[in-house]
């Protein structure tokens, strides 16, 4: 899984619960995630609006594992 995949499928899971894929989960979990959200949200043309939020909550964590 490359970072594109992890951030896309972070933005999916954040369009459809509100929040950021937990850290602890593995790379095989994150790709049913990239895989299954995508078609839930595909054609979905509301999805936009529950994005906002996610580039700053996905800064915040970028931010905070560079500091590990």
């Amino acid at each position: 899984m490359n970072s594109f995949q992890r951030k896309e499928a972070n933005r999916y899971y954040w369009i459809v619960k509100g929040m950021l894929i937990p850290e602890n989960w593995s790379d095989e979990q994150v790709m049913k995630i990239y895989d299954s959200y995508f078609k839930r949200i595909w054609g979905n043309h509301e999805a936009i609006v529950h994005e906002l939020g996610f580039e700053a909550a996905w800064a915040a964590r970028q931010a905070k594992n560079k500091l590990k």
